[in-house]
């Protein structure tokens, strides 16, 4: 959900109906008083009114506390937003040396805005919104009712220091155009930018936070500088109106059109990854794919696109299985890769990865060295080949380590029998076998712990006999409510 910058206090009005007497009325009682705008009394509050409560009629009213001398004081001694050092390292943004740029305006009685917008371009017509690109961007205009994710700083004039800074809250700004997310400006400012694009835009106070402002950072009828990067956007448009049909007409629907839609899903799926958001990512991809596979082709030209389209999809919900840990399903989006071109080097690593991490070594080998000799000078495949090989000694030394700790070294063989081993999952064995094999290797851990009621039986018997194999002690114990498997190390003195 994108993050609502603050509501300009016309705009306030106009959604909660009030009307201009009541400020006309204010106005008047402080000209009844002799007292300017300047003059007006005004004292800051512990915490925000609920307007609900001040409007209510019943005669309730509303409790407030107002802030003592000392409170006050020390507000003023930490008036800053954002930290110092934060606040350095975006100074170099700050629009603080573009009058040097001309010489011909050093001499004109103008304030440092007044100057900037001599070389700004005028997106409305009167003014109200001033734009000057920085730093070009490419492809298309954003469109309207698109998904945007943007970074920005908001200056006030003779001000170096941002009152608003999405850089310094280390979150991007995401919403979606024509929502009313944020203020008029900046969506106007934002609406006229390329993805890429580095701009700075003037915002007159009608089209900002108008003449109330937005106390104490933003005073009445100020003028903004923003500063905006359009880092990417997503156009949904075309998927939605394709939503919006029925069955029947989804059916009739042409591939191009089908083609565009899985797109846009696609599109979507990678902005949550680049967020890494894989669980959201993957939903998308499955939505692009559903489409695709339901396509109706009328020639081997659309087979080629609708087989290109799909091949990126797959390697993607690939990629997406591997860092959520969905191994199995990792293999099974490479595999239907493979069915279309059975010598993509993408898919035949992510597979060798996915059965790496199950412990099937040999199939894992056999696919990294496929995808070694479709392109041998592929870093990715040699660094896995490498790792792959690491692991399988530290799984072989594991093995037989557990197997001398388990049957006591003695000269006569024992067969372990397929019933002597735990029923759980692979997924889990693996991960504790690289638990232990990290915690024998890690002198300064003396134990670590399980919560037993997280784990299933057959999951605690792993534990159990796992740890047993390699001569750790096992033991459970009581944490308040809750109890504990307790893996620990044998002392030098120990059995």
């Amino acid at each position: 959900m994108a993050e609502r910058a603050p509501i300009p206090a016309e705009e306030y009005e106009r959604q909660c109906g009030q009307t201009n007497d009541s400020s006309s009325e204010f106005e008047s009682c402080t000209e009844d008083a002799g007292l300017s705008g300047d003059d007006v009394p005004t004292t800051r509050l512990v915490s925000g009114l609920n307007l609900q409560e001040v409007c209510d009629t019943t005669g309730q009213g509303a409790e407030f506390e107002v802030e003592s001398q000392l409170q006050m004081e020390e507000a003023a001694l930490d008036n800053r937003y954002f930290d110092a050092e934060d606040v350095f390292e975006q100074l170099s943004r700050a629009p603080i040396d573009d009058e040097s740029e001309d010489s011909s305006t050093e001499d004109l009685d103008m304030s440092p805005f007044e100057r900037l917008a001599i070389k700004m371009e005028d997106l409305c017509g009167d003014r109200g919104v001033m734009k000057r690109v920085l730093k070009q961007g490419v492809g298309d205009v954003v469109p309207s009712g698109a998904y945007v994710r943007v970074h920005y700083n908001g200056y006030l004039e003779y001000s170096d220091e941002p009152f608003d800074s999405s850089r310094l809250r280390n979150e991007e700004l995401r919403f979606r155009l024509a929502t009313g997310s944020v203020v008029p400006g900046m969506e106007i400012a934002i609406s006229s930018m390329r993805k890429g694009e580095r701009s700075r835009f003037l915002v007159q106070a009608n089209y900002g936070y108008g003449k109330f402002g937005c106390p104490p950072r933003i005073p009445g009828n100020a003028t903004i500088l923003y500063e905006i990067e359009m880092l990417n956007f997503v156009d949904r448009s075309t998927a939605e109106e394709f939503n919006s049909l029925t069955e029947a007409q989804k059916k009739e629907a042409t591939f191009q059109q089908l083609l565009e839609v899985a797109i846009v899903e696609k599109n979507h799926g990678n902005e949550y990854f680049q967020r890494h958001q894989f669980k959201p990512a993957i939903s998308k991809y499955s939505k692009a794919l559903r489409t695709l596979e339901n396509a109706r082709l009328a020639n081997d030209e659309e087979e080629a696109k609708r087989n290109k389209a799909l091949l990126k999809l797959y390697n993607n919900m690939a990629l997406c299985n591997l860092k959520v840990g969905e191994y199995p399903r990792c293999i099974a989006n490479c595999n239907r890769a493979l069915e279309i071109d059975g010598g993509n080097v993408k898919a035949l690593y992510r597979k060798g990865q996915a059965l790496c991490e199950l412990s099937e070594f040999d199939r894992s080998k056999g696919c990294l060295l496929k995808a070694q000799n479709l392109a041998p000078n592929n870093k990715d495949v040699r660094e896995e080949l490498k790792k792959l090989d690491r692991r399988f000694q530290q799984f072989t030394m594991l093995e037989k380590e557990r197997c001398r700790k388990m049957f006591g070294g003695t000269k006569e063989a024992k067969e372990i029998k397929s019933s002597d081993i735990p029923e759980c999952s692979v997924e889990f064995k693996k991960l504790i076998d690289d638990k232990f094999v990290s915690f024998c290797e890690d002198a300064s851990l003396p134990e670590m712990t399980f919560p037993l009621e997280k784990l299933t039986a057959a999951e605690r018997d792993c534990i159990i006999h796992t740890a047993q194999g390699l001569g750790l002690e096992v033991t459970t114990r009581q944490m308040g409510p809750d109890k504990q498997l307790r893996v620990r190390k044998k002392t030098s003195g120990g059995a």
